[in-house]
């Protein structure tokens, strides 16, 4: 007899580790989302403009945050440690990568 030796996924373990959504977004990103979309609507003064810039730049970037977000959920927490933790460096060209530490 053979037997499937398959991994089991437990739907609750994933929705628990999830971290914080907000429409469908971890809620980082709608934080620099939403910031971004203040600072347009106080800078742009005509309403077609607003409207543009809503439609050029805001939903853009949700709408790939969303797709990143379906595909891999911590996308943004591994983002913003990969930024705190391996800043660029002066002499990245010469040695091809960033440091670890300052």
């Amino acid at each position: 007899m053979q037997t499937d030796n398959l991994l089991e996924l437990d739907p609750i373990f994933s929705g628990m580790t999830k971290p914080q959504i907000v429409m469908g977004v971890p809620m980082e990103f709608f934080g620099i989302n939403f910031i971004l979309f203040g600072i347009g609507m106080i800078a742009i003064y005509s309403l077609t403009g607003k409207l543009i810039f809503v439609v050029a730049v805001c939903a853009p970037l949700h709408a790939m945050a969303y797709l990143a977000t379906e595909r891999e959920a911590h996308w943004m927490s591994i983002l913003l440690t990969k930024l705190s933790s391996c800043g660029p460096i002066r002499n990245r060209s010469f040695w091809k990568s960033n440091s670890y530490s300052p």
